[in-house]
Parts: C-alpha cells; sequence; structure tokens
C-alpha cells in the first residue's frame, strides 16, 4: 500500500497549500442562511465541495453547517464517519510571513491550519480517495465530513448529527497518537460589568480558547509613565511604553497556543494587568491578575488534580474594557469527578460583582476502552509506527468526539511532536505526510471492514 500512496503525495501537497491560502475564519459580518458562519468559512466549504464533485465522489450538504463526502453507491446498513473541520483560529501576532501564504520552506508548508486542520483532513480525504481509486474493499459506508465551526461552538456537527444520524463509528483526525480515549470537560465564561479603574481602555486577546498573544491598554497615570517603562524592563516582558494623548499605552506581547497547553504559550493580557496592578496600584487589574495568573486556577480557588484526567486549567482569552465597562471570556478545562455548577459558582465568587454567563459547558468524555473500534486504532498505530507499547492518552482539547455518542481523537500528533497548532507559524513537516497518509487509509480500511 506505501509505495501506491506516494503517487498521491504532490498532489496531496498542492491541495493543502492552495486550501491554507483560504482563510477560513468566521465571519459575523457575512453570515447568511446559506453561509452560517460568515464567506471566508464557505469559500473552503465550496471548495471542498468542488473538489469531491471532481475527484468523482457523492456530496451530502447540510445546510451550509456540514458537508459530508462518500464513495457513491457505498450506502451500508452502518457506517463510519471521519469528522473535520474547514474553520481555523485568528492567526494572532508573530508571524514572518503571511499565515495564509501557504508556502513551503525547508521541507516544512506554513500556514494557519496546516497542523489543526486542514493537513488532516485532506489526508483523510485522500484516504477515502485512494480506497475509491484503488477499488479496496469495505462492508461499510465511509464518510469524510467537514464542519464549519468547530473552534467555537461545534453546532455544526451537532447539527450534522441531527440529520444524518449517529455512525457506528467515528474518529476526528484532531488530538493525539494512538487515540485519545477521553477529553476533559470545556467551559466557556463570558464576565461583564461596569468597572471603577485607572484603565481608559484595554483590548487583550483574539479568542476565548486561545492564550492571548497580544494586549494593549491606555492607562489614566501618565504621572508613572517612566515606572511603567522601568517595570517592564524589570520583569523581562516583551513589549512598550509610550505617552499617548496626555495617557500612558502600554502594549505586551506574549505567546499564543491552545487554551488547553498553558505550558506552551505566555498569556500576555495577564502580564499586561499585573504591570497595571503593580505600576498604578489598580484594584480592578489586580483582582484579575490574581484570578488569572495561575492557568491551573489556584487563583480563582479552582485548582484540582483528578485521575485519570489530571489538572483543570483556567485562560483569560479576550478581555476589552472601555467606557468603564469589562467584557471577557475564559476558558476553562477540567477533569471528571468536577462539577461545572460548583467551579461557576467559586468564579462568581471570586470576580464579584461582575457577571458571569456560563456560555458553553461540554462535560467529560470517556470512550469504552473495550471497543472493537478502537482496538482496530491502537493496533494499526503500534503496527505502523513500530511502538508495540503505545498506549491511549487523555486529551484537555476538545475535539468533534464530544458531538458523537462513539467517537475519539485519532492522530495526527504522537508524543515528542512539536504542536503548533493555534500558534505563530504553524506549519506540518512535509515528510511526515506520507507516514500519516498510510495509518489513516489502513485504519479507515480496517474500520470499513471490521466484523
Amino acid at each position: 500500500m506505501k509505495e501506491k500512496l506516494k503517487d498521491y503525495h504532490e498532489a496531496l501537497l498542492k491541495d493543502l497549500s492552495e486550501l491554507i491560502q483560504i482563510p477560513t475564519l468566521y465571519d459575523e459580518a457575512s453570515v447568511t442562511d446559506t453561509m452560517p458562519y460568515g464567506e471566508k468559512v464557505h469559500r473552503g466549504y465550496l471548495w471542498m465541495k468542488e473538489k469531491a464533485l471532481k475527484d468523482g465522489f457523492e456530496v451530502m450538504e447540510y445546510d451550509g453547517q456540514a458537508l459530508a463526502i462518500r464513495i457513491p453507491g457505498s450506502a451500508a446498513e452502518e457506517r463510519i464517519d471521519v469528522a473535520c473541520h474547514i474553520d481555523v483560529v485568528e492567526p494572532g501576532t508573530g508571524w514572518r510571513d503571511d499565515p495564509f501564504s501557504g508556502f513551503i520552506q525547508d521541507g516544512r508548508l506554513y500556514g494557519r491550519g496546516t497542523q489543526d486542520m486542514k493537513g488532516t483532513l485532506l489526508l483523510n480525504y485522500y484516504a477515502l480517495k485512494f480506497i475509491k481509486e484503488q477499488h479496496l474493499p469495505y462492508k461499510k459506508e465511509l464518510r469524510v465530513v467537514i464542519g464549519c465551526d468547530e473552534e467555537r461552538t461545534m453546532n455544526d456537527m451537532k447539527y450534522y448529527v441531527q440529520k444524518a444520524g449517529e455512525p457506528a463509528f467515528a474518529y476526528t483526525p484532531d488530538g493525539k497518537f494512538p487515540f485519545s480515549l477521553g477529553e476533559k470537560g470545556a467551559l466557556m465564561w463570558a464576565l461583564e460589568g461596569p468597572v471603577e479603574t485607572c484603565i481608559s481602555e484595554l483590548d487583550g486577546g483574539v479568542q476565548c480558547n486561545v492564550i492571548s498573544p497580544s494586549a494593549n491598554a491606555l492607562i489614566d497615570d501618565i504621572g508613572q509613565l517612566e515606572a511603567y517603562k522601568a517595570y517592564l524592563v524589570k520583569a523581562g516582558y516583551d513589549g512598550s511604553v509610550r505617552e499617548e494623548a496626555g495617557k500612558v499605552r502600554l502594549s505586551v506581547t506574549g505567546k499564543a497556543a491552545h487554551a488547553s497547553r498553558p505550558a506552551d504559550g505566555i498569556n500576555a493580557t495577564v502580564r499586561l494587568l499585573e504591570v497595571i496592578a503593580r505600576v498604578s496600584a489598580d484594584s480592578l487589574a489586580d483582582k484579575l491578575y490574581h484570578c488569572f495568573s495561575d492557568a491551573y486556577g489556584r487563583g480563582a480557588g479552582l485548582d484540582c488534580d483528578i485521575e485519570p484526567m489530571g489538572k483543570l486549567t483556567i485562560n483569560l482569552g479576550v478581555l476589552k474594557i472601555k467606557d468603564k465597562a469589562l467584557t471577557a471570556e475564559v476558558d476553562c478545562r477540567y477533569p471528571y469527578g468536577m462539577s461545572s455548577e460548583i467551579l461557576t459558582e467559586k468564579l462568581e465568587s471570586t470576580l464579584k460583582p461582575l457577571m458571569v454567563d456560563k456560555r458553553y459547558d461540554d462535560r467529560p468524555t470517556l470512550a469504552d476502552c473495550h471497543s472493537p473500534y478502537l482496538k482496530v486504532l491502537l493496533d494499526t498505530y503500534r503496527e505502523l509506527r513500530h511502538e508495540p507499547f503505545a498506549e491511549p492518552v487523555i486529551s484537555a482539547g476538545v475535539s468533534y468526539s464530544k458531538v458523537f455518542a462513539n467517537c475519539v481523537a485519532f492522530g495526527p500528533s504522537a508524543e515528542g511532536d512539536v504542536v503548533l497548532a493555534d500558534q505563530a507559524n504553524e506549519n506540518i513537516e512535509i515528510s511526515k505526510l506520507l507516514e500519516l497518509f498510510e495509518i489513516y487509509a489502513t485504519a479507515l480500511v480496517r474500520l470499513a471492514n471490521l466484523e
């Protein structure tokens, strides 16, 4: 199989570069009934639809929410879905080049979505194409399903499951190998309320589930201009201070990463709050800094470490202050054994009198470790990667596996890999594409013929 897969490598690489060049970002301004997530995401949706039709696949559309691709005439009593998403997070700052260029350099293809998850979307699409064109046998229907709003709400895939029904089994190539046996719960809180503060304006972060890569504020404390400059130098923080219209303009740069991996990033908004709290002794900045400075929730009284899922994480993803009014978005990943209701009560107590609104809550999930489908995934990975002792993992991320009754995240990263999803200069190593291609194609064939 591996030698035949090589024939698809060049076309796969070309398509991935082309798809990366479509900035499939949610755009509220262009939302319509036929483009429920805006024009940019819909462009990517149409690109996949047109490619699938050109390649001879049957396409099923679900009102702009999701697109399902299958081999013509393959409908069967049992169905295997590969759940992918075409939307991406905002690129943020720190890129060496255009984040939607799809350029190749030093054996890597760069761009937002190369890892999360246009790369694995196309790898699984090409796996289905390989099965079709090589006339490989299958007893179950195989579908590559493409959603449009995984990064925000996952309402797209919920709509698909409602309309298409549950498959016998599904995987989403949006996690780690050999597969994610379970995922932590995911909470999103919205904060708002009037505030008394020396902060005239503040704008921090790009998205709730992304560690804030940059933040800036306008501060009514011009007398502390030099003190602000000195604190940045003393703390060793990347940023700048200048006078602007008789006020202090403070900017801080951090490092973007996924909210579930706090060790991979630096929260610029939290650092900015620290500087304001220390220099201007601002009570609001001090309260927010104390609450969110520890990514494991100690400042908010939320910290917990429960096996098998481990520690809770918390991320102040977005913070805005203007005209003495605050709005914010906070991401939290919590383990089995902890209640989202209790967590919300604790955060409300810590942040009084701000209003805390629980906007999103996906409970922790654990798959059946005795499932024959999971045995196929585990055996395939162990065999092809020559890792006979590889064991399933627990994920702090949130994937489409939460939407389906019988679904896990299956790759593409493995222990020791550099994960750059949602970070600046996201890229994928071209030499690894063939290896991943073989894993996904082999797994799909075996799942489709499982008795």
